[in-house]
């Protein structure tokens, strides 16, 4: 297994979100999976979250 960096883009009705995360995975297809596992036990074990950094351009 190698450690590898994942992007995963969500296309939303506001907006795009983006979860950007490192996994340890065999191929393109588990780093996908192993990625959006991650996201999901993030998500149930935190209480409140912000935030921590953003990017501002004029339109």
């Amino acid at each position: 297994m190698a450690r590898q960096k994942v992007t995963l883009q969500a296309s939303l009705p506001h907006g795009t979100f983006y979860w950007v995360t490192e996994v340890d995975a065999g191929s393109e297809e588990e780093a996908v999976v192993a990625a959006e596992n991650l996201f999901l036990e993030e998500m149930e074990n935190i209480d409140e979250w912000e935030f921590t950094d953003f990017e501002v351009s004029a339109l």
